[in-house]
């Protein structure tokens, strides 16, 4: 591979879009579950950006099984994203009916599926014929149910009304949220995330009738590295995105922003929360997890977020975060008393109990007790 200023950049971006991505997947599982799928979106993204360079640099050729996947990946993308924000926004998980998104990219599927099944020379002779010509290259004329540009258009479109869907989620919401902490990083970055989408699409609905299609086709494709490079980048300074911090916080704030006709609860439902909530923190004692979240809480009881909020909020008087530490801080009193851990320093104690550090586990114990952990250990030993 020639090392030129043009291949630079793409590696950088790609190497950028897939550290993004891998870091959010990973902090994902272990503290925000919306963030699996938005790492899931920048490794789409980052695919995306790889496919472009493919085709501008000519290496294309050396990957011929790569042949027809950048669309189909694209038609995954525009989703999702719109279902990550939504769950953001809203606390609600994904359920069955969100299946109707993938219909776009399933269409793709059985109508490239002789193609994406030919053998790898097949598929290089066929980028052979078309890769000095990036229009055509793009134009699909492999499908067997749309004319042959059918979906360089329908792409636009597609991605111009899941734009439009979450522009107005963004735009609703916004005031809302108080503008502090994971809210106000968050806000700021899916606006410079939305404007960057918008000229992926924009200028080619806007000028295709008008501009040479060598044109469309570099605007459109340069825009999706942009957006890759820039956002990816700019997350890697926002942390309370990057690692889910202060999310339990945002998703409280935006079930509290909702009219009150919304926060009731059925008593079936709440007794159905009540005993799932007793199972997992009770019995499980699950609390005891390091960097356990409210994502995981609603995973381990199958509650959407919103309803746990909801019940935690309203019936429990608290929040996720005083619950969890008032656990951690009863499980620790009761291994105090137990004598069993004496040997134990109060950091010691403190990660047991499922805190991350002793200063965090202080300020619970004081919170909660009145008294710091050292006078709590010292009340216990003059008593026997």
């Amino acid at each position: 591979m020639e090392i030129t200023a043009i291949n630079l950049f793409f590696l950088f971006t790609m190497f950028i879009g897939s550290l993004v991505g891998l870091i959010l997947i990973y902090f994902g599982f272990k503290k925000n579950r919306h963030n699996i799928l938005l790492g899931i979106n920048f490794l789409f993204l980052t695919y995306i950006s790889l496919i472009v360079w493919l085709l501008t640099s000519g290496y294309f050729l050396n990957f011929p099984f790569l042949y027809r996947t950048g669309n189909l990946v694209g038609f995954l993308f525009m989703p999702l994203m719109f279902i990550y924000i939504r769950t953001v926004l809203t606390g609600k998980g994904i359920h069955w009916i969100d299946l109707i998104h993938l219909i776009p990219a399933l269409v793709i599927l059985i109508d490239f599926w002789p193609v994406l099944m030919l053998s790898n020379h097949e598929k290089y002779l066929l980028i052979q014929s078309e890769i000095s010509n990036p229009v055509l290259f793009t134009t699909y004329s492999q499908s067997r149910f749309f004319h042959f540009d059918f979906y360089t258009p329908f792409r636009s479109v597609v991605l111009a009304f899941y734009w439009i869907l979450s522009a107005i989620l963004v735009w609703t919401n916004t005031k809302k949220q108080d503008t502090k902490g994971f809210a106000k990083e968050w806000f700021i970055w899916i606006k410079i995330f939305l404007g960057l989408e918008l000229l992926v699409f924009f200028p080619f609905l806007l000028l295709f009738w008008a501009v040479d299609p060598i044109m469309n086709y570099l605007l459109v494709h340069l825009t999706v590295v942009l957006l890759t490079i820039v956002t990816g980048f700019a997350l890697l300074f926002s942390p309370k995105i990057l690692y889910g911090m202060d999310q339990n916080l945002f998703e409280e704030q935006s079930i509290k922003s909702k009219p009150e006709r919304n926060e009731t609860l059925s008593e079936q439902k709440t007794r159905e929360i009540e005993s799932k909530l007793d199972l997992v923190l009770t019995k499980d004692k699950k609390f005891l997890q390091h960097g356990y979240s409210i994502h995981s809480l609603a995973a381990d009881t199958d509650i959407p977020v919103y309803l746990l909020t909801l019940y935690i909020n309203h019936h429990l008087n608290t929040n996720f975060s005083d619950l969890i530490n008032q656990k951690r801080i009863e499980e620790s009193c009761k291994l105090i008393q137990s004598r069993k851990f004496e040997h134990l320093s109060i950091l010691g104690l403190a990660e047991i109990s499922g805190f991350n550090n002793r200063n965090s586990f202080t300020l619970a114990f004081q919170k909660f007790k009145n008294v710091s952990p050292s006078a709590f250990i010292k009340s216990v030993k003059t008593k026997t």
